[in-house]
């Protein structure tokens, strides 16, 4: 049997990257699979905003393609087209009908019409047809394994910080508090800390956090705007525990296919979506999260866990390999 072709579709965003892999990765885990990264960018907005709206009745795909990415529609033809991320939703749409393949996005359809989508996976019901409910969103297969019990000669929590984004916004005094709430829990769990930033944390938040937190409390820490490593994948598994910020649902989700008691956090301007608002809550009604507000972290505990985390890749996997052996239209 030969691979099968995957033209993964990215606007470049790490989250919607993660999504996206996960559920290539969880295909590849039952099949051979090519698969070709088509980097993206939105040239006209104008033109993206009117495509949306005559998607239902767009002929020209390639052309309108053009227009709306400033470049050609890729040289072949996918077997499979994957994306996440607004901004891959419309190329995503174009080039199934350009291709007459199966599409498969992982979000929420942001006003496209459901009908140019064969699969839209999302962690709430969207109400469409083509819409299949995950438990928690995908991830790269390498975070969606489980993790060994952690080590027992140091008690070591996790911390995962993001930055502003989808309806968080931080303030020094956020930065301030997180690292005062950091240290009192870590003195209170008699552990410590596993700390790494990202792309969207900054320099200047992080210079208040390494000013602010006890060098003795830092078991290793990753400053991403000085020395990024990836290490998300052996912190999580060195830890007992971790704290993630909310500001995206990917870490949030990454954190909790760990299998250990997660608490995320949240800074003062905190408005989320509401189907990121709604996926929040229902893995805490689960018993998969604790949330906390920055200022009320010293106080928090983490989670007794309830429940199981799921197989979400072999789920991924059989409704994919389904639209695969759908008949060509």
């Amino acid at each position: 049997m030969n691979p099968i072709t995957v033209w993964l579709l990215s606007d470049g965003a790490p989250g919607h990257l993660s999504q996206s892999r996960g559920i290539v990765d969880a295909l590849a885990n039952r099949c051979a699979v090519e698969i070709t990264t088509i980097e993206l960018k939105v040239r006209s907005m104008l033109w993206k905003r009117l495509g949306r709206l005559a998607l239902p009745r767009i002929h020209d795909a390639a052309g309108w393609f053009r227009r709306i990415y400033g470049i050609a529609p890729p040289p072949g033809r996918p077997d499979l087209i994957v994306s996440s991320g607004a901004n891959t939703l419309l190329a995503n749409a174009l080039l199934a009908r350009l291709h007459r393949a199966p599409n498969v996005y992982s979000g929420t359809l942001k006003g496209y019409h459901p009908a140019a989508f064969d699969c839209v996976f999302s962690v709430e019901p969207l109400g469409v047809t083509c819409n299949h409910v995950l438990p928690l969103p995908p991830v790269p297969g390498e975070l969606a394994r489980p993790l060994p019990a952690a080590p027992s000669n140091e008690k070591r929590i996790a911390v995962l910080i993001g930055g502003d984004g989808a309806g968080y916004v931080f303030k020094d005094a956020d930065w301030r508090a997180f690292a005062a709430g950091l240290a009192t829990l870590a003195r209170r769990e008699g552990a410590r800390l596993l700390l790494t930033t990202s792309r969207r944390t900054g320099a200047a938040a992080e210079a208040i956090l390494r000013e602010a937190l006890p060098a003795e409390l830092l078991a290793d820490a990753v400053w991403w705007s000085q020395a990024p490593r990836r290490v998300m994948r052996d912190f999580l598994a060195a830890a007992r525990a971790i704290v993630v910020t909310e500001d995206s649902l990917s870490m949030v989700a990454e954190s909790l296919y760990s299998g250990r008691p997660v608490i995320s956090v949240a800074p003062a301007v905190a408005q989320p979506n509401a189907n990121d608002g709604a996926a929040l809550q229902g893995y805490v009604e689960r018993g998969l999260l604790a949330r906390s507000p920055i200022a009320g972290l010293a106080d928090a505990t983490f989670p007794s866990r309830r429940a199981a985390i799921p197989d979400v890749q072999a789920e991924i996997a059989e409704v994919v390999l389904s639209l695969l052996e759908r008949p060509a239209a």
